[in-house]
């Protein structure tokens, strides 16, 4: 019987002792907590964000083609101007276009194609974020006065986007404005806040 017990109390056994099982426990249970953590924040983050795929050069120089921006979606009710925000596009569902607010509803906006610059309620706008002075016109003829719950946009790249100076999309409702573009997460060597 003593052979017995000392051969079930051998260090070298393969039974892990009650320490060792608590230990293994408790390591388990980290990892478990962890994940469950990991878990709950992806939740959380998909809520307020959604990453997103800068297309075309509408947007440049501030955002490029190929961009991927992470675009705050929940709590974010109401635009200012200046903000980068993603709108949805007309009759594409999985669409969406990226601009720059650049007047709110009440807002007068007065463009000179010639000079190039654009005016809020007789300001000239400060725009270190545009490409090149905005040159191209659409259809819209200015000034025009933004509407009551719509917002004016137009891309940092002026003279090669689609915006509010065309009808094809025009004043943009609020409702129609997804979320506002916070941070680009790609490429790397872009990584940083977007404004």
């Amino acid at each position: 019987m003593g052979s017995e017990i000392e051969a079930f109390m051998d260090p070298d056994s393969d039974i892990p002792t009650p320490e060792q099982a608590y230990s293994l426990l408790g390591s388990l249970w980290e990892l478990l907590r962890v994940l469950l953590a990991a878990v709950l924040l992806t939740g959380i983050f998909l809520v307020f964000f959604r990453a997103s795929l800068v297309r075309g050069s509408s947007m440049e120089p501030t955002l490029r083609n190929g961009d991927c921006i992470f675009v705050r979606t929940a709590g974010y009710d109401s635009p200012a101007r200046g903000d980068i925000v993603a709108i949805k596009a007309k009759n594409q569902e999985d669409r969406h276009l990226i601009k720059r607010v650049i007047a709110l509803g009440g807002d007068t906006v007065q463009i000179d194609f010639e000079t190039g610059m654009v005016f809020v309620n007789g300001q000239l706008l400060e725009e270190p974020y545009i490409s090149e002075p905005t040159r191209l016109a659409g259809d819209m003829t200015f000034p025009v006065t933004v509407p009551s719950g719509c917002c004016f946009v137009l891309g940092d790249n002026r003279n090669h986007s689609q915006d509010s100076r065309s009808a094809a999309l025009g004043f943009v409702p609020l409702e129609d404005i997804e979320g506002k573009a916070v941070f680009r997460f790609a490429p790397l060597s872009a990584l940083g806040r977007v404004r």
